[in-house]
């Protein structure tokens, strides 16, 4: 149901895991391991934009620009369209359902709590836990890792909020050039102020649309000066949509419902519901915002696949709670109790804006995409 994992951003993944000798869990995509089995790059380099969705990028940009006119395809992401499941996916290869890295926000027995994987902190408490408290009993292998292992020298690459990390954008392509002369053959890189400020302003805003044009100029400039055995593959793990209408839940008709508060994502929320209240609340869920949501039941989510069609991670059936509800429109579904109430832009659901990435592919001095 609304992402076919084979053929999805998974698919890309799986070429350049097939290239490098590792196994990949989903069929190797026929264009780009043609192009790889044709230019046998040295090294490859991945770099993620969060949020630059591919229809983002024909909206906004001319045929003629460089991200259009080097795009290969622009596949479904993985479900929930988000950066903790999408990021977690491309790093290895393996569907949200498998890794059990699947939103913002995830229910941790551990600790009782909803946590912010990325954050080690409490979504809704804010309270800070010691240590990576998420992978600790979440734990995922990258391809990064793997390639180290069996000896091909790789490394990743980030904002400042990480160690080592890039001040700016223009920052991280001036040290990708760099790298591609070092011994470095495998390096994911990952940017995130594209999303940040669509989320501020909202996609449509002009302020996002200057800075996808800085990114084309940026990504256009970093492919001249690569080592010509580089080859650079350019992608993201969402796109996002326009939000002009929230329905906040906190302290509303559905509060009695919930046996915790709602995790994952807005717009892919998992709800733990009270014993014996599960058809009540269904009813009424469904009267408000049919229009707006897809409500499916845990039993719905593990026929469908949802999450993907591989084994689920242990834990995977605690995470998803017993319903989760998925964006189909402009409505965004909020529990807040204070604070900004929703951004201007969001992901996560199933609109095609949010649900489609660009795989884009550059080698110096060479046309890789024959139109």
């Amino acid at each position: 149901m609304f992402v076919n994992y084979n053929g999805s951003v998974l698919s890309y993944v799986a070429s350049i895991r097939k290239y490098f000798g590792l196994n990949h869990v989903y069929d190797d995509d026929p264009s780009l391991t043609a192009i790889l089995n044709e230019q046998r790059p040295e090294k490859v380099f991945v770099l993620l934009v969060d949020g630059m969705g591919a229809n983002l990028i024909r909206k906004k940009l001319p045929k003629d620009s460089f991200l259009v006119s080097n795009m290969l395809a622009s596949p479904s992401t993985v479900f929930p369209s988000t950066t903790t499941a999408a990021t977690t996916s491309i790093r290895n290869g393996r569907p949200p359902c498998e890794n059990g890295w699947l939103g913002w926000m995830q229910y941790l027995e551990e600790v009782d709590d909803i946590v912010i994987p990325f954050r080690s902190m409490g979504y809704y408490n804010e309270i800070t836990y010691e240590g990576d408290i998420f992978r600790k009993y979440v734990p995922v292998t990258t391809t990064e890792q793997e390639l180290n292992r069996i000896g091909v020298p790789s490394r990743i690459l980030f904002p400042s909020f990480e160690e080592d990390g890039c001040e700016d954008f223009d920052e991280m392509c001036c040290r990708l050039a760099d790298l591609s002369y070092s011994q470095y053959r495998y390096i994911y890189a990952y940017w995130d102020k594209y999303d940040t400020y669509m989320h501020e302003h909202g996609p449509s805003s002009k302020i996002c649309d200057s800075y996808l044009e800085h990114i084309n100029y940026e990504i256009e400039e970093l492919v001249k000066n690569l080592n010509k055995d580089t080859l650079l593959v350019v992608t993201a793990d969402h796109g996002q949509v326009d939000i002009r209408r929230f329905y906040n839940l906190w302290n509303s008709e559905f509060d009695r419902f919930f046996a915790r508060r709602p995790s994952l994502e807005q717009r892919a929320m998992a709800f733990k519901i009270r014993k014996g209240m599960e058809r009540e609340f269904e009813k009424l869920f469904k009267q408000r915002f049919e229009d707006d949501y897809v409500l499916l039941s845990k039993a719905q989510v593990i026929e469908s696949h949802l999450f993907g069609d591989r084994p689920n991670h242990p834990r995977f059936e605690q995470f998803i709670g017993d319903y989760i509800a998925i964006a189909k429109s402009d409505l965004v579904l909020i529990y807040k109790e204070r604070g900004n109430l929703y951004y201007s832009g969001q992901h996560a659901g199933i609109c095609d804006d949010e649900l489609y990435v660009p795989i884009i592919v550059a080698q110096n001095g060479i046309k890789l995409i024959r139109r």
